[in-house]
Order: structure tokens, then sequence, then C-alpha cells
């Protein structure tokens, strides 16, 4: 995604899966069947480095057919796989409900979603048979927002509508929408540019140029990479291919060495930047909860051209080479050449949906990108470990340190970009880890929000940073809130 550039900086479980169908052409057959006929890195200013065909509900007739007037409406459950769980009502003589729908064509057995309920119109009318699916990215049936709340598909993060308590990841619905569920009970501190939040044992530091992340420590021990060639967490705006002909550097307000003003309230800091030639402004909030030694990460841009635009969110975090990368997938990962069209293929690994990125440095010699559209809103890297090239040592603190991010999972990627992605440059002396959020329309003078939860954490003594490990794995969803 980017173009060449040695990167340079001033030293300083919701499991709610979301799939991507894919209609296999037997699949198609059946359906159609019961219808009716008819390089290296450009460089920042400063000194830088190197820089499928499952049965449908109800038997072979039961799904809700894709037109007006569906198939026969089946009133038991489909089998083992379920099939469409119903997009459309239910067929010609109205059956009374639909099966029991899987995850859509091809869905695994087993599945929680439930099928559309079978049309009361005896036509099968467009829209009152729909399925009432957690993945299909339209509010209906229970939900209470997008594909989240009611009791039947994942719990709504903050922010999202809400009916009850128990329709929030927060489990507080307040005023029709849940709360997050990190309040600021962490304290801010300020030392000259450098701002610090304190949660128990760990510690957020973030500077005013920039308002750049510069420190994420548990009993002292930064996690986040510090050298002269790259340093900190950083925000973008995506996509890149728009910055400049070259993709680089990145617009004045996205400079890591611009100033923004801090100021700081009750546990929150706030910092705001300049509005750029561009027009976008971007602002920043902070916050630490000390129950769940959490940060939040509010980031704000405002649109105040006098066009509308299309953006998404962009959060860079650069971490020490040497350890391994991880996060759930909704398709393979891809390679991601940038705007240079340089880049080499990372090294990923896939298990059992999840896609794995170990550390090796004998196995590129030339900067690497790539990345995948993410599923659950989560992504994690431990820094060292058994078994990795980076050793813990007092150094590094002599525990395995992890870092999980959690967001709201995003549903449409930037162009040439992806939701989760992975940068390392040929020097081998940091790793970007990186997430976006939604690719959307900004209408002049309109914001957008994003929210990322930052959790730092020892590993457990008896879970190894292994790629493909499943236990690995499962203690990060047990971490999500």
């Amino acid at each position: 995604m980017r173009k060449t550039r040695a990167h340079l900086d001033s030293p300083n479980p919701s499991n709610g899966r979301r799939a991507k169908p894919v209609f296999a052409l037997a699949t198609a057959m059946l359906l159609l069947a019961a219808l009716p006929s008819g390089c290296a890195q450009n460089s920042p200013s400063s000194t830088g480095g190197a820089g499928g065909n499952s049965q449908p509900a109800g038997g072979a007739s039961g799904s809700g057919g894709s037109t007006a007037k569906g198939g026969s409406g089946g009133s038991s459950n489909g089998g083992a796989s379920g099939g469409n769980g119903g997009a459309s009502t239910g067929g010609a003589s109205g059956g009374s409900s639909g099966g029991a729908g899987g995850t859509g064509d091809g869905g695994s057995a087993g599945s929680t979603s439930p099928g559309g309920a079978g049309g009361s119109n005896p036509d099968g009318g467009d829209d009152t048979g729909a399925a009432a699916s957690c993945t299909d990215k339209a509010v209906n049936g229970d939900e209470t927002d997008l594909d989240c709340g009611g009791g039947t598909c994942p719990k709504c993060a903050a922010g999202k509508l809400c009916k009850a308590d128990t329709d929030c990841k927060s489990g507080k619905c307040a005023s029709g929408k849940c709360d997050d569920p990190f309040t600021p009970t962490g304290t801010v501190t300020n030392n000259g540019n450098v701002w610090k939040l304190t949660a128990g044992t760990s510690t957020f530091e973030v500077q005013t140029g920039g308002a750049k992340v510069v420190g994420y420590s548990l009993d002292s021990t930064n996690f986040l990479v510090i050298n002269s060639a790259s340093t900190g967490s950083v925000f973008w705006i995506a996509p890149q291919s728009e910055w400049s002909a070259s993709g680089w550097p990145p617009p004045s307000e996205m400079d890591e060495n611009t100033t923004f003003t801090a100021t700081s309230k009750d546990g929150v800091l706030s910092m705001t930047g300049p509005t750029g030639t561009d027009g976008l402004t971007i602002s920043k909030r902070f916050w630490a909860n000390t129950e769940h030694q959490a940060v939040t990460l509010e980031y704000t841009f405002k649109n105040g051209s006098t066009a509308e635009i299309k953006k998404a969110p962009w959060e860079i975090t650069r971490v020490y080479p040497g350890g391994l990368t991880f996060f759930p997938v909704a398709a393979p990962p891809e390679k991601l050449t940038g705007t240079c069209n340089c880049f080499l293929e990372v090294p990923f690994t896939s298990t059992d949906g999840v896609a794995w990125f170990k550390y090796q440095k004998s196995t590129f010699t030339q900067d690497i990108k790539g990345g995948a559209d993410g599923l659950e809103g989560w992504a994690a890297h431990v820094s060292c470990g058994t078994g990795l090239e980076q050793a813990c040592t007092s150094t590094f603190g002599t525990k395995s340190m992890i870092l999980i991010k959690e967001w709201d999972d995003s549903t449409t990627e930037a162009p040439a970009e992806k939701e989760v992605e992975i940068y390392a440059n040929a020097g081998h002396n940091y790793v970007e880890f990186e997430q976006q959020g939604d690719y959307q329309s900004v209408k002049a003078g309109a914001t957008v929000v994003w929210t990322m939860h930052w959790m730092l954490r020892y590993l457990p003594s008896d879970v190894t940073p292994t790629a493909g490990s499943a236990e690995l794995v499962k203690w990060v969803r047990s971490q999500l809130l």
C-alpha cells in the first residue's frame, strides 16, 4: 500500500463471524431448477533505516427462492449443512416457516443462524420472509443494529443501537445505544510534549507531534518499537493512492511531526491537529480502563472540503520484528504491491480460518506487504517467546507479551487496501501491524469516528506462541469483551 519509503519517524469473544458467500455452480443449478422459467520505501524527511451446494432448509425445495415467487417453503429443518436460509419469502403455498438455514450457501453444520420465515403472502412477496441472518450485513430479525443484538446474533459494540443491556458487549444499553465498556478510570499526566495514561501496571504514552503513540508498556517494558528507522503508532486516512502521485509522503494532517493541541479532562486525553491542505482535520481521544487493563483509541476525521469524499480510517502500529502476528480472515491473504508495485508477498500461513505471520529474516530480503479481509474484528501480535526469532530477554521482558486489538469488523475496504495488513522492511528493524475501518462516503462538513481497543497482556506460560495454535486463538478470544 505504501510507495517505497525508508520509514522514519522522530525517535522518541465477540465471535460474530462474517461470511463472504461463494455460490457454487451446483447450488446455482439447484436454485434455477426450483424457479419458474422466465522496491525500498520512500523516506520521510528525517533519518531513515532501510527502508456450497448444501441442502437448503426444509429439503431440496425449502429455500425461499431468489425471486418474488420463491420455492415451496419447507416447514421442517434442512440438511445438516444448512443452505440459503430463505433469502426471500416462502413459496407459492406460503409455508408457515422456513427451515433452520445455515450461514449461507454451503453453511456449516450446526450453524445457529436462523432460516427465513416462510411468507404468508401466497405469491411469496419481496421482503416478508427475509432471513434473520447474523452475517448478511442487514438489520433484520431480532437484531437491534447491523448483524448484532437481539439475543441470537453477537452482542453489539459501543455506539451501536440496542434495546436492552443484553444486546451490548458492555452489558449496558443507555439511551438506545451501547455504552463503551472501557470507561476512563486511568490517570492522565503530562511531561512536556509527552502525555501518559496509567492503568494498573500498564502505561500508554502519546506525544504532541502527530499525536503519535510512542509507548505502551507493561511493568515498564515498551511493546512498541523505538529505533532510528521507525517508532510508535500513527493514524492515517486511506486510500494511500490518493495522497499524491507517488503515494508518499502523507498529507500534512497525518505528518508525524505536525503539532497537535492536547487537553485532558475526566481521565480522557484529547488531541486535535490543524486542518490539512486537503481540508481534512484529525482529532484523537485516548483513555485507559484499570479494570480491563485496556486503552481506548478514538480517531475522528472531518471533511472540511466542499465536496463529498470516500475515505477509510487506518491505524499503523510499529512493533519489533521476530514475533508472531495472527488474525481470523474472511478470505485468504493477498499480496499488496503498493503504489510502487515493488513489495514482495508476506509469507502467511493459514489454519482453521486464521492467518499467521511468523517473522523470519531469512524469508525475505526486500520489503514485504500483504493483508486480508479480517473477521471477528480482532488481531494480535506476540512480541517474543519460545520458537520465535525474537527471544524474551531482560531487554524485552522475560515473559511473552501480546498486544490484542479489537474493533468493529469492517465491511467495505478501500481500493487496493485490506482490513488487516502487514508490512515489514528489508532492514529487519520493524514490522507494521495495521488495521483499517470501513471505506465510506463522507459528505462536506461531516465527520467519521472510528474506535480501537488495545489490550496488552502477558501470554500465559501454558500457551505457546506457535503458528496454527488453536489454544493461542482460544485464549485471545477469551480476552475479548
